[in-house]
């Protein structure tokens, strides 16, 4: 689901003030919190970005609430029409780290001090760390 989030996420940064990019946002919510299953949300956003997309593996448990709460923020200020904290929320998406990076230490803590930290100061939302 990582590449999915990140594909998506790119979708939406350069579409941000699109009605595509909040249902892209929307499907992303709808999967995350149970709403729809995987094989439908890959098929809604499949035909928003007009690429046959997939989900290969899951969200590290590390970065889970990273991506539950920035994919909720994200829509939230789609919805909002607050497009530049979405595009940046959208930004930290793409940048997620694969699953074979999160083990290591230093990448994680690099990928929080450069991206989450800084959000976080810029926005004063409190999006988690990944462990």
């Amino acid at each position: 689901m990582t590449g999915l989030i990140k594909i998506t996420a790119v979708f939406i940064r350069a579409n941000v003030d699109s009605g595509e990019a909040l249902k892209a946002a929307d499907t992303l919510a709808d999967l995350t919190d149970g709403r729809i299953s995987a094989e439908d949300a890959v098929s809604i956003i499949s035909s928003l970005l007009k690429s046959q997309l997939e989900i290969r593996e899951c969200v590290p448990n590390e970065a889970t609430a990273f991506a539950v709460t920035s994919i909720r923020e994200l829509g939230k200020a789609l919805h909002e029409r607050d497009l530049g904290l979405a595009y940046d929320i959208a930004d930290i998406l793409q940048a997620l780290p694969e699953k074979k990076f999160i083990s290591d230490k230093r990448s994680v803590s690099d990928f929080n001090k450069v991206y989450i930290k800084q959000f976080n100061k810029k926005h004063g939302i409190k999006l988690p760390f990944i462990a």
